[in-house]
């Protein structure tokens, strides 16, 4: 039995002398390890970070150039036709035109802190014949009465969703305290109206704000002359 117990201690001992008591990793090297792989991670993240961001930026800016090219589409066909400017606002928020006895209506409505800026186009009904001061202060009223039961339906132009849409802003830095002037009308002698149509077109209200404060708001412009 002593025999048998000697013989399993020395092949223990055997055992251990194969053992190396360096070849472990000490706490230097574990620390120095984890901090290669904390680095490593931060800069994974920080390129993924970076990509998305880019990517949301580019979709945003692509949304704002649709919108403001298909508001200057709406407007170019339709005023261009025109026969003539049947009113400008005082604070160039509403265009009137007509054509073929037939009105068109654009006004720019400026954002709440809970809805984004926008363009609405209507169909202004005039009233019919044979009531000449209906007709005379519908004429006069066009462009200063608010859109209600005289008009067909509204059409807003641009995206309204405040999270992925757009709003639409003044070309002044500020509504309140700066006449928008969205729409200008130049009068030359001889010859038909012209009309600039101006705006700014920025992230909708509620968009995330680390990519809003990335991106400018985008100035559309045109001038539109009527045939």
């Amino acid at each position: 039995m002593k025999k048998e117990s000697t013989s399993k201690v020395k092949k223990m001992r055997l055992h251990l002398r194969g053992v190396n008591p360096g070849a472990g990793f000490t706490l230097v090297e574990i620390l120095v390890t984890m901090a290669i792989v904390a680095i490593v991670g931060t800069i994974l993240v920080t390129i993924f970070t970076n990509t998305l961001r880019g990517s949301n930026k580019a979709q945003i800016l692509a949304v704002i150039k649709q919108n403001g090219q298909a508001v200057l589409e709406n407007m170019d066909k339709t005023i261009r036709d025109a026969d003539n400017v049947a009113c400008l606002s005082a604070d160039g928020n509403t265009l009137v035109v007509v054509q073929n006895g037939l009105y068109t209506r654009y006004r720019f409505i400026p954002s709440t802190p809970t809805a984004n800026g926008f363009i609405q186009q209507d169909s202004p009904v005039q009233p019919a014949s044979g009531s000449n001061s209906d007709i005379k202060l519908f004429k006069n009223n066009v462009c200063t009465d608010p859109m209600g039961t005289d008009a067909s339906v509204i059409n807003t132009l641009t995206d309204t969703n405040i999270q992925t849409g757009v709003s639409v802003e003044c070309p002044a830095s500020d509504c309140s305290t700066n006449p928008p002037a969205i729409f200008t009308r130049d009068p030359s002698f001889g010859y038909k109206d012209q009309v600039t149509v101006k705006f700014n077109l920025k992230p909708g209200i509620s968009a995330p704000a680390i990519i809003t404060g990335q991106i400018d708001p985008v100035e559309f412009r045109t001038t539109i002359g009527l045939r």
